[in-house]
Protein backbone atom coordinates (compact mmCIF):
# COMPACT_ATOMS: atom_id res chain seq x y z
CA UNK A 1 0.00 0.00 0.00
CA UNK A 2 1.48 3.59 -0.80
CA UNK A 3 2.11 5.90 1.74
CA UNK A 4 -0.26 8.35 0.06
CA UNK A 5 -3.05 6.02 -0.21
CA UNK A 6 -3.17 6.08 3.45
CA UNK A 7 -3.92 9.64 3.76
CA UNK A 8 -6.77 12.45 3.08
CA UNK A 9 -5.51 14.86 0.75
CA UNK A 10 -6.72 17.40 2.91
CA UNK A 11 -5.42 16.50 5.83
CA UNK A 12 -2.37 15.74 4.38
CA UNK A 13 -2.56 19.30 2.64
CA UNK A 14 -2.93 20.59 6.22
CA UNK A 15 -0.41 18.87 7.95
CA UNK A 16 2.77 19.93 5.52
CA UNK A 17 1.49 23.45 4.79
CA UNK A 18 -0.30 25.03 8.31
CA UNK A 19 2.32 26.10 10.79
CA UNK A 20 6.14 26.32 9.15
CA UNK A 21 7.45 25.35 12.13
CA UNK A 22 10.72 27.72 11.38
CA UNK A 23 12.51 26.87 14.67
CA UNK A 24 12.87 23.25 13.68
CA UNK A 25 14.13 24.15 10.71
CA UNK A 26 17.03 26.95 11.08
CA UNK A 27 20.12 26.19 12.73
CA UNK A 28 19.86 25.15 16.04
CA UNK A 29 22.16 28.21 17.41
CA UNK A 30 23.75 31.74 15.94
CA UNK A 31 26.25 31.32 13.71
CA UNK A 32 29.79 30.88 15.13
CA UNK A 33 28.71 29.20 18.06
CA UNK A 34 31.73 27.27 19.43
CA UNK A 35 31.80 23.49 20.15
CA UNK A 36 33.13 22.51 23.71
CA UNK A 37 33.29 26.44 24.42
CA UNK A 38 31.47 26.88 27.66
CA UNK A 39 28.87 30.27 26.46
CA UNK A 40 27.43 32.60 29.58
CA UNK A 41 23.65 32.73 28.96
CA UNK A 42 23.49 34.73 31.61
CA UNK A 43 26.38 35.26 34.99
CA UNK A 44 26.76 31.93 36.04
CA UNK A 45 24.87 30.30 33.44
CA UNK A 46 26.32 28.02 30.48
CA UNK A 47 25.89 26.14 27.76
CA UNK A 48 27.77 23.30 26.81
CA UNK A 49 27.93 22.15 23.43
CA UNK A 50 28.76 18.84 21.57
CA UNK A 51 27.44 17.19 18.50
CA UNK A 52 25.77 14.14 18.19
CA UNK A 53 25.40 13.34 14.66
CA UNK A 54 24.04 15.97 13.04
CA UNK A 55 21.95 17.52 15.99
CA UNK A 56 23.39 19.71 18.42
CA UNK A 57 23.64 17.75 21.94
CA UNK A 58 23.22 21.16 24.85
CA UNK A 59 24.05 20.64 28.72
CA UNK A 60 23.69 23.57 30.94
CA UNK A 61 25.86 24.05 34.49
CA UNK A 62 24.75 26.37 36.98
CA UNK A 63 27.57 28.49 39.18
CA UNK A 64 27.47 29.31 42.64
CA UNK A 65 27.81 28.08 46.14
CA UNK A 66 26.84 24.83 44.81
CA UNK A 67 27.90 23.63 40.66
CA UNK A 68 24.47 21.87 39.06
CA UNK A 69 24.70 20.15 35.88
CA UNK A 70 21.74 19.46 33.68
CA UNK A 71 22.65 16.51 31.70
CA UNK A 72 25.20 14.64 31.39
CA UNK A 73 25.16 13.35 27.56
CA UNK A 74 26.39 10.41 25.82
CA UNK A 75 29.08 8.07 27.55
CA UNK A 76 31.60 10.35 26.56
CA UNK A 77 30.89 13.68 26.68
CA UNK A 78 31.64 14.02 30.08
CA UNK A 79 35.56 13.32 29.14
CA UNK A 80 35.18 15.14 26.05
CA UNK A 81 33.21 18.25 26.67
CA UNK A 82 32.30 18.81 30.20
CA UNK A 83 35.15 18.06 32.18
CA UNK A 84 37.22 20.17 29.42
CA UNK A 85 34.46 23.07 29.52
CA UNK A 86 34.79 22.99 33.18
CA UNK A 87 38.57 23.75 33.06
CA UNK A 88 38.38 27.00 31.09
CA UNK A 89 35.59 28.04 33.59
CA UNK A 90 38.63 27.14 36.65
CA UNK A 91 36.45 24.45 37.77
CA UNK A 92 37.13 20.62 38.49
CA UNK A 93 34.94 18.09 38.22
CA UNK A 94 34.96 17.07 41.26
CA UNK A 95 33.39 20.25 42.09
CA UNK A 96 29.66 19.32 41.06
CA UNK A 97 27.39 19.35 43.44
CA UNK A 98 24.70 17.77 42.03
CA UNK A 99 23.84 16.43 37.90
CA UNK A 100 20.23 16.65 37.14
CA UNK A 101 18.95 13.91 34.35
CA UNK A 102 16.12 15.52 32.36
CA UNK A 103 14.91 12.40 31.67
CA UNK A 104 15.28 8.69 30.08
CA UNK A 105 17.07 8.83 27.37
CA UNK A 106 20.63 7.48 26.45
CA UNK A 107 21.84 11.01 25.44
CA UNK A 108 20.73 12.72 28.36
CA UNK A 109 22.26 10.17 31.23
CA UNK A 110 25.06 8.35 29.26
CA UNK A 111 27.44 9.97 30.82
CA UNK A 112 26.22 9.19 34.39
CA UNK A 113 28.77 6.75 34.37
CA UNK A 114 31.61 8.87 33.57
CA UNK A 115 31.21 11.79 35.93
CA UNK A 116 30.85 9.23 38.80
CA UNK A 117 34.11 7.77 37.64
CA UNK A 118 35.54 11.30 38.26
CA UNK A 119 33.71 12.80 40.75
CA UNK A 120 32.45 9.85 43.65
CA UNK A 121 30.76 12.59 45.48
CA UNK A 122 28.98 14.00 42.90
CA UNK A 123 25.01 13.15 43.66
CA UNK A 124 23.23 11.90 40.52
CA UNK A 125 19.21 12.93 40.38
CA UNK A 126 16.42 12.67 37.79
CA UNK A 127 12.39 12.26 38.12
CA UNK A 128 11.22 9.34 39.85
CA UNK A 129 9.45 7.93 36.90
CA UNK A 130 12.28 7.55 34.83
CA UNK A 131 14.87 6.16 37.74
CA UNK A 132 14.96 2.50 36.64
CA UNK A 133 15.91 3.62 32.65
CA UNK A 134 18.29 6.00 33.77
CA UNK A 135 19.98 3.35 35.95
CA UNK A 136 20.30 1.15 33.79
CA UNK A 137 21.05 1.23 30.23
CA UNK A 138 19.43 -1.99 29.16
CA UNK A 139 16.30 -1.34 31.26
CA UNK A 140 15.90 1.82 29.17
CA UNK A 141 16.55 -0.39 25.78
CA UNK A 142 13.75 -2.94 27.05
CA UNK A 143 11.23 -0.66 28.28
CA UNK A 144 11.64 2.50 26.16
CA UNK A 145 13.10 2.04 22.83
CA UNK A 146 11.69 -1.68 22.22
CA UNK A 147 8.07 -2.00 24.51
CA UNK A 148 6.66 -2.00 21.43
CA UNK A 149 8.54 -5.03 19.44
CA UNK A 150 6.79 -8.13 20.97
CA UNK A 151 3.18 -7.07 19.59
CA UNK A 152 3.85 -4.32 17.17
CA UNK A 153 6.52 -5.59 15.35
CA UNK A 154 8.54 -2.04 15.66
CA UNK A 155 11.97 -1.25 17.40
CA UNK A 156 15.23 -0.96 17.43
CA UNK A 157 18.16 -3.18 17.71
CA UNK A 158 18.38 -4.92 21.17
CA UNK A 159 21.84 -4.67 22.32
CA UNK A 160 22.14 -0.74 24.03
CA UNK A 161 24.22 1.62 22.18
CA UNK A 162 27.67 2.38 23.66
CA UNK A 163 26.53 5.59 23.74
CA UNK A 164 24.04 5.01 26.43
CA UNK A 165 26.84 4.26 29.14
CA UNK A 166 27.18 1.79 31.47
CA UNK A 167 25.05 0.77 34.51
CA UNK A 168 25.63 4.19 37.36
CA UNK A 169 22.93 3.94 40.31
CA UNK A 170 20.87 7.31 40.90
CA UNK A 171 21.34 9.43 44.26
CA UNK A 172 18.36 11.32 44.66
CA UNK A 173 14.81 11.56 42.97
CA UNK A 174 12.59 14.76 42.05
CA UNK A 175 8.90 14.70 42.18
CA UNK A 176 8.58 18.16 41.00
CA UNK A 177 8.15 21.59 43.01
CA UNK A 178 11.82 21.26 44.64
CA UNK A 179 14.21 23.82 44.55
CA UNK A 180 17.68 23.55 44.58
CA UNK A 181 19.81 26.51 46.05
CA UNK A 182 22.54 27.78 43.78
CA UNK A 183 23.79 30.76 46.09
CA UNK A 184 21.74 31.90 48.89
CA UNK A 185 19.92 34.47 46.01
CA UNK A 186 19.81 31.94 43.31
CA UNK A 187 17.42 29.28 43.25
CA UNK A 188 15.93 26.98 40.47
CA UNK A 189 12.67 25.37 40.61
CA UNK A 190 12.49 21.90 40.12
CA UNK A 191 9.31 21.32 37.62
CA UNK A 192 7.88 17.31 36.88
CA UNK A 193 6.73 17.99 32.87
CA UNK A 194 5.96 14.46 31.45
CA UNK A 195 5.08 13.55 27.95
CA UNK A 196 8.27 12.93 26.54
CA UNK A 197 8.68 10.28 29.40
CA UNK A 198 7.06 9.96 32.87
CA UNK A 199 9.75 11.41 34.65
CA UNK A 200 10.46 14.30 32.61
CA UNK A 201 12.22 17.59 34.58
CA UNK A 202 12.36 21.00 33.72
CA UNK A 203 14.68 23.86 35.68
CA UNK A 204 12.38 27.04 36.08
CA UNK A 205 14.70 30.15 37.56
CA UNK A 206 11.93 32.17 37.86
CA UNK A 207 14.76 35.18 38.86
CA UNK A 208 16.15 35.29 35.40
CA UNK A 209 12.47 34.61 33.58
CA UNK A 210 14.11 31.52 32.23
CA UNK A 211 13.41 27.55 31.61
CA UNK A 212 15.72 24.52 31.01
CA UNK A 213 13.34 22.13 29.29
CA UNK A 214 15.75 19.48 27.51
CA UNK A 215 13.65 17.80 25.50
CA UNK A 216 9.77 18.66 27.18
CA UNK A 217 8.75 20.46 24.09
CA UNK A 218 9.05 19.17 20.77
CA UNK A 219 7.49 21.54 17.97
CA UNK A 220 7.30 19.90 14.87
CA UNK A 221 10.12 17.38 15.17
CA UNK A 222 13.79 17.81 16.45
CA UNK A 223 16.03 20.17 13.75
CA UNK A 224 19.46 19.39 12.61
CA UNK A 225 22.62 21.63 13.90
CA UNK A 226 22.68 23.29 10.95
CA UNK A 227 19.07 23.51 9.38
CA UNK A 228 16.62 21.10 8.47
CA UNK A 229 14.96 18.26 10.25
CA UNK A 230 16.55 15.29 12.21
CA UNK A 231 13.75 13.63 13.78
CA UNK A 232 10.35 13.11 14.11
CA UNK A 233 8.32 13.94 17.79
CA UNK A 234 8.97 11.83 20.32
CA UNK A 235 6.70 12.37 23.03
CA UNK A 236 4.44 9.43 24.31
CA UNK A 237 1.72 10.72 27.11
CA UNK A 238 -0.42 12.55 25.06
CA UNK A 239 -2.97 14.40 27.79
CA UNK A 240 -0.05 14.99 30.00
CA UNK A 241 1.98 16.54 27.13
CA UNK A 242 -0.26 19.00 26.27
CA UNK A 243 -0.57 19.87 30.43
CA UNK A 244 2.90 20.66 29.80
CA UNK A 245 2.85 23.04 26.94
CA UNK A 246 0.21 24.78 29.04
CA UNK A 247 1.79 25.12 32.06
CA UNK A 248 4.93 26.25 30.16
CA UNK A 249 2.94 28.85 28.25
CA UNK A 250 1.69 30.27 31.78
CA UNK A 251 5.34 30.47 33.07
CA UNK A 252 6.97 33.71 33.62
CA UNK A 253 9.34 33.22 31.07
CA UNK A 254 11.56 34.99 28.79
CA UNK A 255 14.42 32.75 27.30
CA UNK A 256 13.81 29.31 26.46
CA UNK A 257 16.73 26.35 26.54
CA UNK A 258 16.65 23.27 25.34
CA UNK A 259 18.47 20.02 24.71
CA UNK A 260 18.52 20.25 21.05
CA UNK A 261 16.63 23.44 19.90
CA UNK A 262 17.27 27.11 18.97
CA UNK A 263 17.65 29.36 21.92
CA UNK A 264 14.00 30.85 21.98
CA UNK A 265 12.54 34.11 23.43
CA UNK A 266 9.90 36.37 23.46
CA UNK A 267 7.03 35.46 21.07
CA UNK A 268 9.13 32.58 19.59
CA UNK A 269 8.34 30.52 22.80
CA UNK A 270 4.82 30.59 22.14
CA UNK A 271 5.61 30.25 18.40
CA UNK A 272 7.06 26.83 19.60
CA UNK A 273 4.09 25.76 21.72
CA UNK A 274 1.57 26.29 19.29
CA UNK A 275 3.68 24.36 16.85
CA UNK A 276 3.97 21.53 19.66
CA UNK A 277 -0.45 21.46 20.02
CA UNK A 278 -0.58 21.74 16.31
CA UNK A 279 1.32 18.96 15.86
CA UNK A 280 -0.80 16.83 18.19
CA UNK A 281 -3.60 18.06 16.81
CA UNK A 282 -2.33 16.94 12.53
CA UNK A 283 -1.53 13.21 14.52
CA UNK A 284 -5.24 12.55 15.37
CA UNK A 285 -6.34 13.41 12.46
CA UNK A 286 -3.71 11.48 10.44
CA UNK A 287 -4.06 8.23 12.46
CA UNK A 288 -7.92 8.54 11.96
CA UNK A 289 -8.22 9.23 8.00
CA UNK A 290 -5.89 6.39 7.74
CA UNK A 291 -7.77 3.87 10.09
CA UNK A 292 -11.26 4.76 8.11
CA UNK A 293 -9.90 4.44 4.78
CA UNK A 294 -8.55 1.01 5.65
CA UNK A 295 -11.13 -0.91 7.00
CA UNK A 296 -9.21 -4.04 7.73
CA UNK A 297 -7.01 -1.98 9.99
CA UNK A 298 -3.25 -0.88 9.62
CA UNK A 299 -0.13 -2.34 11.54
CA UNK A 300 1.90 -0.10 13.56
CA UNK A 301 4.49 0.32 11.45
CA UNK A 302 1.43 1.20 8.39
CA UNK A 303 0.63 4.43 10.41
CA UNK A 304 4.09 5.20 11.56
CA UNK A 305 4.00 5.17 7.33
CA UNK A 306 0.79 7.48 6.88
CA UNK A 307 2.85 9.74 9.83
CA UNK A 308 5.66 10.41 7.48
CA UNK A 309 3.51 11.50 4.61
CA UNK A 310 2.27 14.12 6.36
CA UNK A 311 5.45 15.25 8.09
CA UNK A 312 7.44 15.03 4.59
CA UNK A 313 10.39 16.93 6.20
CA UNK A 314 11.23 13.99 8.71
CA UNK A 315 14.14 11.80 7.34
CA UNK A 316 12.98 8.44 6.54
CA UNK A 317 15.95 6.65 8.25
CA UNK A 318 14.52 8.25 11.49
CA UNK A 319 10.79 7.64 10.85
CA UNK A 320 11.28 4.64 12.85
CA UNK A 321 11.21 7.25 16.72
CA UNK A 322 7.43 8.50 15.42
CA UNK A 323 6.29 5.09 17.12
CA UNK A 324 6.13 6.59 20.45
CA UNK A 325 3.88 9.55 19.92
CA UNK A 326 2.16 7.20 16.98
CA UNK A 327 1.06 4.40 20.06
CA UNK A 328 0.30 7.60 22.67
CA UNK A 329 -2.12 8.78 20.11
CA UNK A 330 -3.58 5.57 19.56
CA UNK A 331 -3.89 4.75 23.18
CA UNK A 332 -5.99 7.72 23.77
CA UNK A 333 -8.05 7.47 20.74
CA UNK A 334 -8.83 3.61 21.77
CA UNK A 335 -10.06 5.70 25.14
CA UNK A 336 -11.98 7.74 23.24
CA UNK A 337 -13.81 5.35 21.81
CA UNK A 338 -12.82 6.02 18.55
CA UNK A 339 -10.44 3.21 17.06
CA UNK A 340 -10.48 -0.44 18.28
CA UNK A 341 -7.00 -2.76 19.08
CA UNK A 342 -7.31 -6.47 17.00
CA UNK A 343 -4.92 -8.69 18.86
CA UNK A 344 -5.78 -11.70 16.82
CA UNK A 345 -2.36 -11.65 14.90
CA UNK A 346 0.94 -10.13 15.45
CA UNK A 347 1.20 -7.64 15.10
CA UNK A 348 -1.37 -6.14 16.02
CA UNK A 349 -3.23 -3.78 13.79
CA UNK A 350 -6.01 -1.11 14.47
CA UNK A 351 -9.12 -0.55 13.00
CA UNK A 352 -11.35 2.67 12.99
CA UNK A 353 -14.16 1.86 15.82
Amino acid sequence: MRRRDLLEGSVAAAAAGVFPDTLSHRSSLPPGTPIGEPVELYPEAYQIRSLLGKRNLLQYLLVGDAVVLFDTGIALTPQTTIFPCMKKLGLRPEQITLAVNSHADGDHQGGNFALKQASPRTLLACGVGDQAMIEDPQVLWDFRYNFLQSDYGVGIEPTPSPDAGKAQKIDLCFLGNERIRVRKDWEVEVLHVPGHSRGQLTFYDRQHRTAFVADAVHGRGCPKAAGGMALPVTYYYVDVYLSTLNLLANLEIDTLYTAHWPIMRGGEIQDFLAASRQTVQIFDEVLLASLRRQASGLTMAELIEAIGGAFSDWPKDTLIFSMFSVKGHLDRLEEWGKVRLVRDTRPFRWIAA
